[in-house]
């Protein structure tokens, strides 16, 4: 199941503020969490309507060159990436079971 479009939308709030400090606009961390965040966008139903958030994304992702880690700890895109793969693997979990905790 792929995550619906208000998991995504609240991802890319909590990522947003870093894609505009210049240590982090640029890193592996961030880079990563946002091609994540499109690739959610990419299998979202049809029907759904993700507005502008496809190019806000893009745009994040094309400031700049990729650079590696520098190991800042911690990491704020890397955990609140994990967040994001937690939500939606419970929320997936949920669905499985059907009791309607999704």
């Amino acid at each position: 199941m792929p995550a619906d479009l208000d998991l995504i939308s609240t991802t890319w709030h909590a990522l947003r503020p870093f894609t505009m400090e210049e240590k982090c606009a640029t890193c592996e961390c961030l880079q990563g969490a946002l091609v994540e965040l499109q690739m959610a966008l990419e299998d979202l139903p049809p029907t759904a309507d993700p507005g502008g958030l496809p190019v806000l994304i893009q745009t994040a992702l094309s400031k700049g060159e990729p650079r590696a880690c520098q190991g800042c700890q911690p990491c704020n895109p890397a955990d609140i990436l994990a967040g994001f793969y937690r939500e939606r693997q419970r929320r997936e979990a949920a669905a499985a079971c059907g009791c309607g905790e999704g």
